[in-house]
């Protein structure tokens, strides 16, 4: 098969992960693809992105069969588009490869990092302004709303109960909670974070759910409360945001993701010494890494096989190839095409 992996070129995650791809690949031709550019072929079997995909570059490949995320998020692939032109699109859940654990992790450093200031204080020890002694919350004691109990949101809360936190949180499945967890349902959110004094965003992001938290949510939280996003940018309301920050209602903030990435130096946040921003890493990991390649493995060897994979999200009515009926020579598929 024909792989090419859409990226931005830009980071060593990606960089790695191209890498790690063509050494583990090495029965398919593995291509880069950095975004904005030209493809590198027009007879691409299946593309892996890191980066958006539309209409217009899914139209290009007229081979094309598999879309296969490296990330567990899939908001920037348009998957309507796929499924009309009869293309699968397949995610990595973030309980497969490492992402939910490594988030987590990044999760409770932004938490801490928010919480005792620590941006302001790295930059006063190398030469930045004098941060006086202040005292700073702990964690301990304090109420913690989680906005989604996907796979990161389950891994914080198991993180969270050595800091002998109250947690709560936001589910649409508010049976399926851990026992320790008081959950409210999706709509409302607004009473769930009003006694926060810390609330974590690790929600997948879609089109319903952009803006979540507007300038409504941050007016219902605690005077003083902490935001923390290890999910998505387009989830907050990044004005109100800063107007929040600006008045004190939100005392800070600790920010992996921001609406335009990359992170621009025009960004208003970075205005504000009490936001902890950090350029989309939380997954960064040697264990994210590791856990990715050998997820799109896994599922390339599902899709060769014929099987359609569990992490598959749409169900194309015409697919340009049809799974079970693939013919495998020396370890490459040829794909049937559907006439």
């Amino acid at each position: 098969m024909k792989v090419a992996f859409l990226h931005s070129g830009s980071n060593q995650f990606n960089s790695l992960l191209l890498r790690e791809l063509k050494q583990t690949l090495r029965a398919h031709e593995v291509l880069s693809w950095i975004a904005g550019e030209e493809a590198p072929s027009r007879d691409l079997d299946v593309l892996i992105t890191n980066s958006s995909v539309g209409r217009e570059q899914i139209a290009s490949q007229s081979k094309l069969a598999l879309i296969q995320t490296a990330s567990t998020g899939y908001e920037t692939v348009d998957i309507d588009a796929a499924t009309e032109m009869g293309v699968w699109v397949s995610y990595a859940p973030s309980n497969s490869t490492g992402n939910a654990t490594s988030v987590a992790e990044f999760a409770i450093l932004l938490l801490l990092g928010a919480s005792r200031h620590l941006g302001q204080v790295i930059e006063s020890v190398h030469g930045g302004p004098t941060y006086p002694p202040q005292i700073h919350p702990a964690l301990n004691g304090k109420t913690v709303c989680i906005v989604g109990l996907g796979s990161i949101g389950r891994q914080i809360v198991d993180r969270l109960r050595p800091f002998g936190v109250v947690m709560v949180a936001i589910d649409e499945h508010p049976e399926n909670s851990p026992v320790d967890v008081t959950v409210f349902p999706a709509d409302k959110l607004e009473s769930a974070v009003a006694d926060a004094d810390y609330v974590v965003i690790c929600v997948r992001a879609s089109k319903e759910n952009e803006g979540l938290i507007d300038g409504s949510v941050l007016r219902a939280m605690k005077r003083g409360a902490i935001v923390v996003n290890i999910a998505r940018g387009m989830l907050i309301d990044e004005q109100a945001l800063w107007e929040a920050l600006k008045d004190g209602q939100i005392s800070a903030a600790g920010l992996d993701v921001v609406r335009s990435e990359p992170l621009q130096a025009s960004n208003p946040l970075l205005t504000l010494p009490q936001v902890v921003l950090t350029p989309h890493i939380a997954a960064a990991t040697d264990l994210m890494l590791r856990g990715t390649v050998d997820f799109i493995c896994q599922v390339l060897d599902e899709f060769v096989a014929g099987s359609i994979p569990k992490s598959i999200l749409n169900a194309p009515q015409k697919p340009r190839y049809r799974l079970g009926s693939e013919r495998v020579s020396s370890g490459i598929a040829i794909l049937s095409e559907v006439g």
